[in-house]
């Protein structure tokens, strides 16, 4: 399946996802500003939401998301991540980082402190 075939499958599940919980959705005609997508919170406070999609763990226990290019761009409020073997959703709020790793199952070392979990953002924060 062609990568932007995936990237669209990851879009649509999002968009659903945020509109069975509610939320307004708004959608760019054209993505040229690394904006994929427009949340209205139910504060009224506008988000602007990064979509990736992710096929396959390159580690073996945790979804990774390279965020290098929004770093410093002030441009990006949420990331979210839709992993597709599992068809989950995470939604991240961006803390301008260089990367996102989120655990999917604990490691073969059995650490769980100071792991972020996909799990723990299933749903979209509702922050100010």
């Amino acid at each position: 399946m062609h990568s932007m075939t995936k990237g669209k499958i990851g879009e649509l599940a999002i968009r659903q996802d945020l509109l069975s919980q509610g939320y307004n959705i708004y959608l760019p005609e054209v993505d040229v500003t690394q904006v994929d997508m427009i949340v209205e919170t139910s504060n009224y406070a506008i988000k602007r939401v990064q979509i990736k999609c992710v096929t396959k763990l390159r580690r073996g226990t945790a979804v990774e998301v390279d965020t290098t290019k929004y770093k410093d761009t002030n441009r990006v409020d949420v990331i979210a991540v839709y992993y597709e073997p599992k068809n989950i959703i995470a939604y991240v709020p961006y803390q301008n980082t260089h990367a996102i790793s989120l655990a999917i199952t604990t490691g073969k070392n059995n650490q769980r402190k100071g792991r972020k979990w996909f799990y723990s953002y299933e749903q979209f924060p509702d922050f100010s």
